[in-house]
């Protein structure tokens, strides 16, 4: 295959009305804080808000700590997306969706346990 079409074939599929009004708020919240540098890409704690972290018990914490991995990941591919100018695209609003909701789900019962 010709270098060119391939990538072309891996461009991410642009979404003219963009990804909703909640995932666009989410989307400037995130970036805003790795932009910033509160949010380390590549450090799962830089996520977690200590606060209310330090005083859940090991067996809490350790879940938490294994959630903020994988939240810290989709994260990344965020960033990524953005940052190469994909940010209104199908894949960014499954993306953004699907780390909201898996805060949302995991903060449901336990309080604001991430800065995101």
């Amino acid at each position: 295959m010709d270098p060119e079409e391939q990538k072309q074939l891996n461009k991410p599929l642009a979404k003219s009305d963009g990804i909703g009004e909640e995932n666009e708020k989410f989307l400037a919240q995130v970036m805003e804080l790795v932009d910033g540098g509160k949010i380390n890409l590549y450090g799962p704690s830089s996520i977690i808000n200590t606060e209310l972290y330090d005083k859940l018990n090991e067996d809490r914490q350790g879940q938490v700590d294994l959630e903020a991995i994988n939240l810290l990941s989709g994260i990344r591919e965020m960033a990524d997306l953005y940052h190469n100018g994909y940010k209104d695209s199908f894949q960014m609003e499954n993306l953004v969706e699907r780390i909201r909701l898996t805060k949302e789900r995991l903060e449901f019962h336990g309080g604001d346990l991430y800065i995101i």
